[in-house]
């Protein structure tokens, strides 16, 4: 029995060596925070398969988490894989399902909130991805004033492009604006409820925020012109 249970694990070890060495790995998020501490979006983990029975990674999702969020087979330009797309994860949520789908933890992610401000810090282990083919993308939209990034910031969203053979640290604070008006979960809803492409939602995820920003700022104008 011993034999047999070290002859498995090494075989699923070679399959994650064969996987880690071809480089050929995509790995795009597109994520949406709400000023009630919810967290919509979509995930995409694929690779370009090593045979034809391959259907690219094997992502487990949390029993938990299961009613939340929806995986569906992911096959683009050659790459096959699984998109997961979910509406309203709490904070804690968010973390425990990138905690299930990363192997040997090459996947971190956490958000917090202290008052009006809300963090998000992690990071993605690419050192056994080499540059060919590698195709890595994460994007966060904030409903409020970006104080702090390492990442590249427009409109309230946040871009990060992990490089291949190595580990990439990324983190963020922001400051929630006022709360008043439609409600990111609502404004989801009326748009397609997150059921669109990784590129559309961060779209819609820039519009949403510049148009919050718009507001906040005319309020603030006619607030003075008043006093």
């Amino acid at each position: 029995m011993h034999r047999v249970t070290r002859l498995i694990g090494l075989l699923v070890l070679a399959a994650l060596m064969v996987f880690s060495v071809s480089g050929c790995l995509r790995v795009q998020a597109a994520l949406a925070v709400s000023q009630d501490d919810l967290v919509s979006g979509e995930v995409v983990i694929a690779a370009l398969p090593v045979s034809t029975e391959d259907n690219g990674p094997d992502l487990t999702i949390p029993p938990q988490l299961q009613e939340k969020v929806k995986a569906e087979p992911y096959t683009q330009d050659g790459y096959v894989g699984q998109r997961l797309t979910f509406s309203g994860l709490r904070f804690n949520d968010m973390t425990l399902l990138v905690e299930s789908i990363s192997t040997f933890q090459q996947y971190r992610l956490t958000f917090r909130r202290s008052g009006d401000l809300v963090s998000v810090a992690g990071s993605i282990d690419l050192t056994q991805v080499p540059a060919d083919r590698a195709d890595v993308q994460l994007r966060i939209a904030f409903p409020g004033t970006i104080s702090r990034t390492n990442g590249e910031e427009a409109d309230g969203t946040l871009t990060w492009a992990p490089k291949p053979a190595a580990v990439t640290e990324f983190g963020a604070t922001a400051q929630y604006t006022d709360s008043s008006g439609v409600s990111w979960t609502q404004w989801v809803a009326i748009v397609g409820g997150g059921a669109v492409g990784v590129a559309g939602l961060v779209v819609l995820l820039a519009l949403f925020t510049h148009r919050r920003s718009v507001s906040a700022e005319r309020a603030q104008a006619a607030a003075k012109a008043r006093g």
